[in-house]
């Protein structure tokens, strides 16, 4: 199965695991995810959609974070890379110096007093897309989709800095690609 095929499976099953099978119809309208990557992030678009008209947002983050968290723990590898490059350092400052010094392709930190600041700059990455997330970064350039999608993004970037620094971490959404900024960015404190 290809990633994104998966990746779909696992949002429709952390959605119907929160809500039941009954759900389904109301949310995916009986709708499997399609193969085309612009049809499957207008699919994932208008299944949040009717999420966020069905669900409260409590509920709603509750499930976009369990997404994101089974994301981070499936892509554990991008984790395990952050904790082997954490490991060249004698603290966490001087890892955290380093992050801001030799960004990743396509990303950025910077501090904001006690916080850090992650941002996402889609559109630089090797290919430039709308979003990192496989599932939307094919979403048609200009067209917007619910900020609860990013709630997932939240719990991904939670999750890894959780790992990183060795103790929870709080994670505020700033901005977002995919509901119309130029780049996501989150506030990470601890």
């Amino acid at each position: 199965m290809a990633r994104a095929d998966e990746m779909a499976d696992q949002l429709k099953g952390s959605i119907l695991g929160s809500l039941g099978s009954e759900a389904e119809e109301t949310i995916f309208r009986g709708e499997k995810p399609p193969k085309n990557p612009a049809k499957r992030a207008q699919w994932v678009k208008d299944a949040i959609g009717n999420l966020d008209k069905v669900v409260d947002e409590k509920t709603r983050v509750e499930i976009m974070h369990t997404n994101g968290v089974n994301c981070a723990n499936h892509n554990v590898g991008v984790v395990k890379a952050a904790l082997t490059r954490r490991g060249k350092f004698d603290s966490l400052e001087v890892f955290i110096d380093a992050e801001i010094s030799k960004p990743h392709a396509g990303t950025s930190l910077e501090r904001e007093g006690n916080a850090l600041i992650l941002s996402y700059h889609p559109k630089e990455f090797k290919r430039p897309v709308r979003c990192f997330c496989g599932l939307v970064n094919s979403l048609p350039e200009g067209e917007t989709m619910s900020q609860t999608y990013c709630q997932c993004s939240v719990a991904f970037v939670k999750t890894w800095w959780s790992k990183v620094v060795g103790k929870p971490v709080n994670v505020k959404l700033l901005e977002s690609s995919i509901t119309g900024s130029d780049e996501c960015r989150f506030r990470i404190t601890w």
